[in-house]
């Protein structure tokens, strides 16, 4: 509405004396707009459009009101101001000709629908494919690109893109990765993965050789896939358990007694560029940095009546810095090194800590904090077991004449 009025023009009007009710009417009856109306001991005022107001007079003359016109807003006023400002009037059509013709490219990509799969991926694909700011909408076949993105990128069940004003979408599914497959039919054995101390076993398949309570090393088997049956012919079956055991295990952090202490300066520069077209054009005067610092950059797109216009703004800051080494006290590097400790320990094991011991030492500069655990993990692992076809061997023994 607002946009619609200022096209039309607009009039704020005061009416004094005679009959305001009956004018109001009349004005209602018209369909003359008004809006904004309010009164006041001296007039009744409002807002009207420009060609309203023209047919106010008539009305305010049956009414036996006194009409004046206050501030005059609108497009139709503005240019009657500068109507002799050639160079104003043409850059206005400049201007216009310019949106429209920007309506033709494509100035925003947006990518929808992945989880897993980096939307930047996702967009260097889109530009390879020819999707990116500043290419022309009719030089976009949305099947062919939808076609590419599947065969650029291996996980997605599904790409489309779509085109809605300046703005190109893709939209994708992702593919649902199937679990590893396991052949059931080659034997296994269940070793252990670690060393440590039989608590419990649930064995599925195969014949257990080691109990609960046992000890076992890394690589010693606790579950055999080979058995033989009560007529002494050998078997072979993919041994299947759970094996929960008491586990040592441990972790080491490092923390110097002289840390990097990183201190701002206070100075910051900023620097502005206006990107137009994969042209990166500078808003500032050049001239080097010195010194450390850290940069953070920021993106503008401007939009007009809710559309982004052909062109972007870049901001960069420079926050400078300087870099000095200070001596920390043993108990603060002791406190440090335990929250990284206890950092990595949830990292590792979470809930499954039976017991922690802990024990630091400084040497050369460098408190060291270990830990010693006890963890109970699953440490079954299934070893598959190489089994020979004698039909397939290039030597196979020779059958005697007997048949054996």
């Amino acid at each position: 509405m607002k946009l619609l009025r200022f096209l039309r023009g607009y009039v704020r009007f005061f009416a004094r004396g005679g009959s305001i009710e009956r004018f109001i009417n009349l004005c209602a009856h018209h369909g003359i707009p008004t809006w904004g109306c309010r009164k006041t001991e001296e007039h009744f005022t409002g807002y009207t459009s420009a060609n309203g107001y023209r047919r106010m007079h008539r009305l305010s003359r049956k009414a036996g009101v006194r009409l004046r016109a206050g501030e005059r807003h609108g497009l139709p006023f503005l240019t009657f101001r500068y109507r002799r400002r050639i160079g104003i009037t043409a850059g206005a059509v400049l201007f216009a000709l310019a949106m429209l013709l920007s309506q033709q490219f494509i100035w925003v990509v947006q990518v929808e629908g992945n989880e897993s799969v980096d939307t930047q991926l996702l967009q260097n694909a889109l530009s390879e494919a020819g999707v990116r700011r500043g290419v022309l909408k009719h030089n976009v076949d949305t099947g062919f690109v939808g076609r590419e993105m599947m065969l650029r990128v291996d996980d997605l069940s599904f790409a489309a893109v779509y085109l809605h004003g300046t703005t190109a979408t893709l939209v994708v599914r992702e593919r649902a990765k199937p679990p590893r497959k396991i052949d059931t039919g080659v034997p296994a054995n269940v070793v252990a993965s670690q060393d440590g101390q039989i608590k419990r076993m649930e064995v599925i398949d195969g014949v257990a050789v080691c109990k609960a309570g046992d000890a076992v090393r890394a690589g010693d088997l606790i579950v055999s896939g080979v058995y033989e049956d009560r007529w002494g012919l050998t078997h072979f079956m993919r041994a299947n358990a759970k094996v929960i055991a008491h586990v040592p295990q441990s972790l080491e952090v490092q923390v110097p007694l002289l840390q990097e202490q990183v201190r701002q300066t206070g100075k910051v520069t900023r620097r502005r560029y206006l990107e137009v077209m994969g042209l990166r054009v500078p808003l500032f005067l050049y001239h080097g940095l010195e010194g450390d610092y850290k940069l953070e950059q920021t993106c503008l797109h401007p939009t007009v009546f809710g559309m982004e216009l052909p062109f972007e703004i870049s901001r960069e800051t420079y926050i400078f810095y300087e870099r000095d080494e200070q001596e920390i006290s043993p108990e603060l590097a002791l406190r440090m090194a335990e929250r990284e400790l206890l950092k990595k320990e949830q990292a590792a094991w979470g809930d499954a800590i039976l017991m922690r011991q802990a024990a630091a030492s400084t040497e050369n500069g460098i408190l060291t904090l270990r830990g010693e655990y006890v963890v109970e993990v699953d440490i079954a692992e299934q070893v598959e077991i190489p089994v020979h076809d004698r039909k397939n061997l290039e030597d196979p023994k020779p059958i005697r004449e007997g048949g054996y």
